[in-house]
């Protein structure tokens, strides 16, 4: 946690532009283009009508000893509006949006994926999208920053060794 909090710290007092840079700069390096969620989780549909996949923008920015992530779930495809469940748990964040009328019928979810700490389930005419760091073995993760940008959850998250 050493690490970390070194890390949260410094990122602290760095400008804003500077950090939007960065981060800029992490993503051109990935050549994925912002415009389109460059991570698409396949949902397993039990019944109703679901959409295929959900897509994340997920961007790191790696720092000596780990690295500071940012995602944000496009539930626009699926859903007009997001909220933010209240919670003090620095490991866990969850999102519920309540489905569009074509999608309300859907019940499904993202399983057995590559990253299992990013989450979807479709449910009673909601989607509810998880970061669960507690799926992550790693000494230090905790989520740094949560909340809605553009009517979509945005979660801001860090790792160390």
């Amino acid at each position: 946690m050493k690490t970390l909090g070194k890390f949260i710290n410094i990122g602290a007092t760095l400008s804003p532009l500077l950090i939007v840079g960065a981060i800029a700069t992490t993503a051109q390096a990935q050549s994925t283009p912002l415009s389109e969620p460059n991570v698409k989780l396949n949902v397993q549909r039990t019944s109703g009508n679901c959409p295929a996949t959900v897509g994340l923008w997920w961007l790191t920015l790696p720092y000596e000893g780990g690295a500071e992530h940012t995602v944000v779930a496009d539930t626009r495809a699926f859903a007009d509006t997001v909220k933010l469940i209240p919670s003090q748990n620095k490991r866990f964040v969850e999102f519920v949006a309540p489905l569009r009328s074509d999608y309300a019928s859907c019940t499904g979810q993202t399983k057995g994926q590559e990253y299992n700490f990013y989450h979807v389930e479709f449910k009673n005419k909601q989607a509810h999208f998880r970061v669960d760091l507690r799926k992550i073995n790693a000494p230090d993760r905790l989520i740094t920053y949560k909340t809605i940008a553009g009517s979509r959850p945005y979660v801001r998250w860090a790792i160390a060794d």
